[in-house]
């Protein structure tokens, strides 16, 4: 049976599907501009009571970095007045309160939400040693798979392909054709709550060309696209 949940539980629980989220975020002002969606519309006691129903059922967690695991909902009241990573904190003191979805919660939301792993794309860079390219690494778990849009006007390519070539396009990035190289990855830990059995990597070199007169040419972001096609609750 499809599990029922209010609005604002998954919306607690979908926002935590891929990284885990610092729980004074969530009574943020900017929370809608970092996240890039509506925010979950809570009053502050709305909010606690709602992250402790699902941590008392057991769906999310609740972490400490200096003390370890909350339980109760003073802990939650006490971790939304923590102040923010990068407002006026020493590095050292920084000790945040991050929640973040069990393997239970994880399996109710799939449940849900119906995802597609095999579209998921997971992307990571670092800048070179001398600052001037970027080394790239994205991870699919099916790099074979293919759009249906038969209005697509590029020739076919494979999913990663396409991927790679939107956020060149979009964001200005030249492309080092040279410097792709494909692998495998298995088994493959696609969230930090969610493991597959394997996935397709693809590591490239690249340079931001947006200083060299060109203009942000008028297409949708690239990343946002993509997002929407593996799971079908947003």
């Amino acid at each position: 049976m499809e599990p029922r949940f209010t609005r604002s539980e998954y919306w607690l629980l979908e926002t935590v599907v891929e990284h885990e989220l610092e729980i004074c975020a969530l009574v943020d002002d900017d929370l809608e501009l970092c996240l890039n969606k509506k925010g979950h519309g809570l009053t502050r006691t709305s909010l606690i009571e709602t992250l402790y129903r699902l941590l008392s059922s057991g769906l999310i967690y609740a972490k400490n970095e200096a003390t370890g695991f909350i339980s109760t909902a003073e802990q939650i009241e006490l971790a939304l007045d923590e102040p923010k990573r990068w407002v006026g904190v020493p590095v050292d003191e920084r000790k945040g309160t991050y929640y973040g979805l069990t393997q239970e919660g994880g399996a109710q939301w799939e449940a849900f939400a119906a995802p597609d792993w095999e579209k998921y794309i997971t992307a990571s860079f670092q800048l070179a040693d001398d600052g001037e390219y970027e080394m790239w690494e994205l991870v699919c778990g099916d790099k074979d798979w293919r759009k249906a849009d038969k209005d697509w006007h590029h020739p076919i390519q494979n999913w990663l392909e396409e991927y790679i070539d939107a956020m060149c396009f979009y964001n200005q990035k030249e492309l080092f054709l040279k410097s792709i190289a494909w692998d495998s990855v298995t088994p493959w830990q696609a969230t930090y709550w969610k493991q597959l059995d394997g996935g397709h990597s693809v590591r490239f070199r690249c340079r931001d060309k947006s200083g060299e007169g060109n203009s942000k040419p008028p297409y949708p972001p690239w990343g946002r696209y993509f997002y929407q096609t593996w799971y079908v609750w947003q």
